[in-house]
């Protein structure tokens, strides 16, 4: 049954593959793949006579009050008619991933095929990414790929700087020597794309990611090479780079950070206008005042995960958010330290990896609007699994998985 659980895990990076929104009836396959999970997670609750969600309260009330407050946004805000609207079904399987990965991600082994999971998920989305660059780089001067499967550049970007730190990090552990080849491969396939990608936000994360990396490492020397010969290809990729997009702006890039501050100019006027409770979950529609006249902006997000969701839910919604990630960095700093104490060095890299890979999102989500991406939430859940696995280790010796 945990079978599923995998498949899921494998479908977060790539959500408009044909494959998962194919429909069968009403419901898509990823749908229905969903619910599977959680009819999975809830059968492992009754075998174990657990119920991890609510066990781990202390460590997920935030999102479960960022969750509460989301869901009554949606039920005020529409009534009814909100059952079916997108930002209440985001939400509830947002929820429902939640369930699914604190209920499934319980022991050693699981952690560790869901981390495999998801580093080749990301490695397989960026062969699509990598497919698109070959077939239109000659056809469109300066192209640059749309994101493949992941549905764009920039969200691509966001995947690559959430799971590429604990890629490295599994690196430069003593893992099994097939792991280390797999992930050697997965690396130079999502470095690749990542190129091709040209994300000026992702790049800003990825490095802030690696900063981290670097400064939390016994080896850093050795470690500031491994990163600098990671990024050579990145900042000397020729043609359109993000690097190259950072330090010469075309005019496209311009009028896009040009667009990004009139979106969160909107997006302030209507926090200032609503400050407490927003002006409902999928509701901003940003419009600026310009000598007088009311413009409507060509968009319908901020283009900034924070504001926006300050236009959304007010300080009802930002304040809970902004727990989850601070909680969750808190919560992965305590594991990281007694597990090196512990010699738990399995569960010691993916605390350090997840923690470098939050702390690049966290800069990400200042370019981009990321609330409705599956595998930012799946990091966040798979951060709360740590201290139960760290505690029933602890209980008993459990075997390194794939170790000798």
């Amino acid at each position: 049954m945990v079978f599923f659980f995998y498949t899921l895990v494998f479908s977060l990076s790539m959500p408009n593959h044909p494959i998962w929104s194919y429909h069968i009836g009403p419901l898509t396959i990823l749908k229905c793949l969903g619910m599977l999970c959680l009819l999975t997670a809830l059968l492992e609750m009754l075998r174990t006579g657990s119920c991890p969600p609510a066990s781990r309260f202390a460590r997920s009330r935030w999102f479960i009050i960022y969750f509460i407050v989301a869901i009554t946004s949606c039920l005020v805000r529409d009534g009814l008619s909100a059952l079916s609207s997108d930002p209440f079904m985001y939400t509830l399987s947002t929820f429902s991933l939640f369930v699914v990965t604190t209920t499934m991600v319980g022991n050693l082994t699981r952690l560790r095929w869901a981390v495999l999971v998801a580093l080749g998920s990301l490695a397989w989305c960026s062969l699509y990414v990598i497919r698109q660059w070959q077939q239109y780089h000659n056809l469109y001067p300066g192209f640059r790929t749309w994101g493949g499967l992941s549905g764009d550049p920039n969200y691509y970007a966001v995947n690559v700087v959430l799971w590429v730190p604990l890629m490295l990090f599994w690196l430069v552990s003593k893992r099994p020597r097939g792991e280390k080849w797999f992930c050697v491969v997965c690396l130079l396939v999502i470095i690749f794309a990542f190129i091709f990608a040209a994300s000026r936000g992702g790049f800003i994360g990825l490095s802030v990611a690696l900063l981290f990396l670097i400064l939390n490492t016994r080896n850093r020397l050795r470690n500031l090479a491994l990163v600098s010969l990671l990024m050579m290809p990145i900042i000397f990729a020729p043609g359109e780079s993000a690097f190259s997009r950072l330090l010469h702006p075309t005019e496209s890039d311009q009028e896009s950070s040009q667009f990004r501050l009139e979106l969160w100019e909107a997006a302030e006027n209507t926090f200032f206008a609503h400050p407490l409770f927003g002006v409902g979950m999928g509701h901003y529609h940003p419009t600026i005042v310009r000598g007088g006249a009311v413009i409507e902006l060509p968009f319908h997000v901020a283009h900034n995960t924070y504001v926006g969701l300050l236009a959304d839910l007010g300080l009802a919604g930002i304040i809970p958010f902004l727990g989850i990630f601070l909680s969750a960095l808190a919560n992965l700093r305590r594991v990281s330290r007694r597990t090196k104490a512990s010699g738990q060095m399995l569960l010691h890299q993916v605390a350090l990896g997840l923690q470098a890979g939050l702390l690049g999102y966290i800069v990400c989500a200042f370019f981009l609007s990321t609330l409705w991406q599956q595998v930012m939430w799946f990091a966040v859940f798979l951060s709360m699994c740590l201290p139960r696995i760290e505690n029933l280790t602890m209980a008993r010796v459990e075997p390194i998985p794939g170790a000798a």
